[in-house]
């Protein structure tokens, strides 16, 4: 509470520091102008010098001709690979991974022993379920910037690292209910 306070006055104090230099300075004196305000404004603006005026006529005024060729990252719309379809696969690899988690813990509740040395302090309780998808986030991350790649290359294959983390996450999540299935 304390702190929305002060960050509320310190907003304010912004807006006003800036309302003050923004706005020019007036002199008012109840309707009459003093003396000293009569010298610091004047009464009506005055034009520019001829010197000032004839230095920045339009003759030596350069303005630079647009490079024309080939422009940064300006790519076309039918080249970028659909978000859509970068969303349906991210969908399907943590719902893989979730499947991967659920039948792990399957296993373990029947005797079997994770073989995983980084997954095992999460395999015997609920966060097996998180700490699983830290992997397919990075796989998420890693294909969208395969997507919006300069390499053509690069952007044609976005799809594999999430296709082939769904396919692993898959792949293990059928071992494992063969392994409680056996036990």
């Amino acid at each position: 509470m304390q702190l929305q306070k002060v960050r509320k006055k310190a907003c304010l104090a912004l807006l006003f520091a800036g309302a003050l230099m923004i706005t020019p300075r007036l002199a008012i004196a109840g309707g009459t102008a003093n003396a000293a305000g009569a010298n610091a404004l004047p009464a009506a603006p005055e034009p520019a010098s001829a010197t000032a005026q004839n230095a920045q006529a339009l003759e030596t005024m350069r303005i630079e001709q647009p490079k024309i060729g080939k422009l940064g990252n300006v790519r076309s719309v039918e080249g970028t690979p659909s978000r859509k379809k970068w969303l349906a696969l991210a969908i399907g690899e943590h719902g893989a991974a979730a499947f991967d988690a659920f039948s792990t813990r399957q296993a373990i509740e029947r005797g079997a022993v994770e073989a995983d040395p980084i997954m095992r302090p999460f395999a015997g309780s609920p966060s097996i379920y998180a700490a699983i998808q830290v992997a397919p986030l990075a796989l998420d991350y890693a294909a969208r910037r395969m997507q919006r790649s300069e390499n053509p290359v690069l952007r044609k294959m976005w799809w594999l690292p999430q296709s082939g983390g769904a396919a692993m996450y898959l792949f293990s999540g059928v071992h494992n209910l063969g392994v409680a299935g056996r036990l």
